[in-house]
């Protein structure tokens, strides 16, 4: 151990001999007085002995922007993405479709601009429902839509002619009649549940004082399938946003 200790101090007296004997001293040099001074740069780097035992005189810089991903508490990397939802509405129908006269389907993803001429609206003021006519100077059997249902969706159906039908008109002719006279139908029976829900009134009564409040988003569309005669006609019944009975009518 002291023959090891001995040679590293002769090697290390050599080396630095040698290299000062190469170095001119600075009195030996001519300086000019004007010169400017010069500043030391400090190094970090490693010094003679970590370079003579196999160490790296300069030591890699970690890249500030080389940094780990973000993850999260499980250390697993999360990607987000958008899923439709399992319930989304879905077209019945592709549009263009031309659908038999008394079928409703319902269509979605369509421009209100490629139905059509809207014909009317309900209520006039501050309206829930539009009615578009993809033909209006057609007198035949073509395709109708209506918009405003909460699922953002159309319902679509053939008819050479359709109207919207207000409560209270249904009212005047539905008490009007007797019942042996014009029996009750699948729309005239949804309606007498609606009214006993929202007018507290029973089955065959008007519904009063509560009528404008029924009236605000809920209204019959007759559906005709010809101009002049018809034995029979369609009746849709729609509340809430929602298409909630339909229905088949002869004349009296």
């Amino acid at each position: 151990m002291r023959i090891a200790t001995a040679c590293l101090a002769l090697i290390l007296t050599a080396s630095c001999g040698a290299e000062m004997a190469e170095v001119p001293r600075l009195a030996d040099e001519n300086v000019d007085a004007d010169a400017p001074a010069m500043s030391m740069a400090q190094t970090s780097g490693p010094g003679f002995l970590a370079g003579l035992f196999g160490g790296s005189r300069t030591a890699p810089t970690p890249d500030a922007d080389a940094r780990e991903p973000s993850v999260d508490g499980d250390g697993a990397t999360v990607t987000e993405a958008s899923l439709p939802a399992a319930d989304a509405p879905k077209s019945e129908i592709a549009f263009g479709t031309r659908l038999p006269y008394g079928r409703v389907a319902t269509i979605c993803g369509v421009d209100t601009g490629q139905l059509g001429t809207r014909t009317a609206q309900y209520p006039e003021r501050r309206p829930r429902y539009q009615l578009y006519d993809s033909a209006p100077d057609s007198t035949d059997p073509h395709s109708f839509y209506i918009t405003g249902f909460d699922d953002g969706c159309a319902r679509q159906f053939t008819a050479a002619m359709a109207v919207f039908g207000s409560v209270e008109m249904h009212e005047q002719l539905r008490y009007g009649l007797p019942a042996e006279v014009q029996p009750y139908s699948d729309t005239d029976k949804a309606y007498e549940k609606l009214k006993r829900r929202v007018c507290n009134k029973p089955r065959r009564k008007p519904c009063g004082s509560r009528i404008g409040q029924m009236a605000k988003d809920t209204v019959f569309v007759s559906v005709y399938e010809r101009f002049g005669g018809n034995a029979q006609w369609m009746n849709l019944l729609l509340h809430g946003g929602d298409l909630v009975a339909q229905d088949r009518k002869t004349g009296l």
